[in-house]
């Protein structure tokens, strides 16, 4: 079995503070990529030490921001192997990333991989509470199987796949990777989600950004639903029924935890949860409504 040549892109922006774990995690793995290639935006410009730390890393810099769509897009231009993974500057690989998704994509053919989520460090209640509400569909802990979830912190691609769509749309903070997962599906390929191949993510501590982050996503979540027709679409364009999305998201959440058997962390993290789909139903009412009387999100 002939295994596929295989580069990995890493976003980054500004300090980014666990960036050497990442790559170290990396490096340190049962099977290196032949590529690896991060492209970093803003303040703190790592080429340096990259250079110094990790001369075989493919290293870019744009001192204005970019979006994570864009820093992925401009990384992918700059590789040249069979497949394409992704992984962001806070989320560690563990040690059989690489090696699952090079077999991954050596059995299979007419697919695209998401893998797992899991737990680097917590952040504490709030951490923890986030890590839950974004990604329980992308746990270690669910079944292995086809999905149309995923997030873009562990995805792999055909590199002529993900050319053929497009890339990432550029212009997204966040719902980046929805888009991409969902134009890939709609050009005829297969979303398979394998919980093996596992990265970990660290959860930052705090109120604050719990409360930001996930009034972020629903404004996304709104602004991606006005572009496609994905599930809730209908509820962003008539807007007075947004708010239920909250509900309906937080059902399924509750429903992942109570299926994988996790009555202790269902009962330690359900207020917040219900926090959670309050604050994110609201960024997403707000965006729908802004939408529907200004034309602004």
């Amino acid at each position: 079995m002939t295994k596929p040549s295989l580069a990995v892109i890493i976003p980054a922006y500004g300090p980014s503070p666990h960036l050497r774990l990442v790559l170290s995690a990396l490096f340190a793995g049962t099977d290196r990529p032949d590529e690896v290639c991060v492209s970093h935006s803003g303040s703190h410009d790592p080429r340096e030490w990259l250079a110094g730390e990790f001369p075989q890393v493919r290293a870019l810099h744009s001192p204005e921001r970019l979006f994570a769509g864009a820093a992925r897009n401009r990384g992918a231009a700059e590789v040249n192997a069979e497949i394409l993974a992704f992984c962001d500057n806070d989320t560690l690989p563990q040690p059989d990333w690489a090696q699952r998704i090079r077999g991954h994509f050596a059995e299979r053919d007419g697919v695209f991989l998401v893998g797992s989520v899991g737990v680097a460090t917590s952040g504490g209640y709030w951490g923890m509470a986030t890590w839950l509400c974004e990604f329980s569909e992308q746990a270690p802990w669910r079944p292995e199987g086809e999905q149309p979830g995923g997030a873009s912190c562990n995805m792999a691609v055909h590199i002529d796949d993900f050319r053929r769509v497009g890339g990432f749309p550029e212009d997204y903070r966040a719902g980046q990777d929805t888009m991409l997962l969902h134009r890939l599906r709609e050009s005829g390929l297969k979303q398979m989600f394998d919980p093996r191949v596992e990265v970990r993510h660290c959860n930052i501590a705090g109120f604050g950004h719990f409360a930001q982050h996930l009034a972020n996503q629903g404004r996304h979540f709104a602004k991606v639903r006005r572009a496609a027709q994905l599930p809730g679409h209908t509820a962003v364009r008539f807007w007075p029924l947004a708010p239920a999305l909250g509900l309906a998201k937080g059902a399924r959440i509750v429903g992942r935890i109570a299926a994988a058997g996790r009555f202790g962390t269902l009962l330690a993290r359900l207020p917040g949860i219900a926090i959670g789909m309050a604050i994110w139903a609201g960024g997403c009412t707000y965006a729908a409504a802004s939408r529907r009387f200004t034309g602004e999100y």
